[in-house]
């Protein structure tokens, strides 16, 4: 009995030292999650105080749903996602598979493709901006001096080129990412599947696809996850590149929903379509577990 009511004791005092941050973490998360589920139900009002906070139901839902520059922004996502989602998980696990084979200085190397990821997004956008620069940039200067164009290209300021240049500033940030996580689960193979696979006579590519992408797959589905959630809320790097110009060809869901809010103090819409892109990136991430697992059945 008195260790049971030791037990108890010490129980009850780890829970009075976890309970101011406990009390931490629920005030960070949880009270602005029930605040801007509120927010999309309401209309602040904010430029016309005299009015107060109105109750207007599913309209902040509808207003989005009606409207054009949202489905605009809504596919220009869907566009910026894919292309960045498949770039960089192609890229990474590229650049996985070459960290993950004897090369020289490979613990440095594997050390410097770190580099893209730990920058700052608006700085990475700033990074991006004067290599892409129309003037002096040395994107232009390099294609110029291969022969490849004859004269400066403004890269940001067409809508041709503006969209593809936010294309590779993102795979350039996130494919050290995808890599490490790659690299990680390729370190876990058993060499003794390859061997036992070049034994039996099986070429490179064979043994690529029958041992390691089967052993990858649990990392691809994870990655698809976390990349498409990544790609569904960019807004630094957009912001700092394009502001989703030009002609909002590049305005991405994230920076409709930004401008809503703090351009036109249009809140409670904000709220409201964040709430339609969360429920957007639930339906994809049950087709990737669904796809996945038909592929495992396979």
């Amino acid at each position: 009995m008195k260790q049971n009511a030791k037990i108890m004791s010490e129980g009850r005092f780890a829970l009075i030292l976890l309970t101011p941050t406990l009390l931490l973490i629920l005030g960070l998360l949880l009270y602005p999650l029930i605040y801007s589920i509120y927010l999309s139900f309401v209309d602040l009002n904010i430029t016309n105080p005299d009015i107060g906070t109105q109750f207007v139901g599913f309209n902040n839902f509808a207003d989005n749903l009606n409207d054009p520059a949202f489905w605009n922004s809504l596919k220009i996502t869907f566009y910026f996602s894919g292309v960045t989602v498949i770039g960089s998980l192609l890229v990474g696990l590229g650049a996985a598979l070459l960290l993950n084979g004897k090369i020289r200085a490979r613990g440095l190397f594997r050390t410097l493709i770190l580099i893209p990821w730990a920058i700052p997004l608006v700085i990475v956008g700033m990074i991006w901006k004067l290599i892409l620069h129309p003037n002096y940039g040395s994107l232009n200067a390099l294609l110029i001096k291969l022969g490849i164009i004859q004269h400066n290209i403004a890269w940001l300021s067409d809508t041709k080129w503006s969209l593809v240049m936010l294309f590779l500033s993102e795979i350039w940030r996130s494919f050290p990412f995808v890599a490490l996580l790659y690299l990680a689960a390729l370190i876990t193979i058993p060499q003794d599947l390859y061997e036992a696979a070049s034994v039996d006579g099986a070429t490179k590519s064979k043994a690529f696809r029958h041992i390691t992408l089967p052993y990858l797959q649990a990392t691809t589905l994870v990655l698809l996850i976390l990349r498409t959630i990544d790609a569904f809320r960019s807004f630094d790097l957009i912001f700092a590149l394009t502001k989703g110009g030009p002609a909002n060809s590049t305005e991405a869901v994230g920076l409709y929903l930004y401008k809503q809010g703090f351009t036109f103090a249009n809140f409670g819409g904000s709220a409201a379509g964040s709430y339609i892109v969360t429920f957007v990136i639930l339906i994809l991430v049950f087709v990737y577990i669904r796809l996945m697992k038909v592929q495992n059945i396979s």
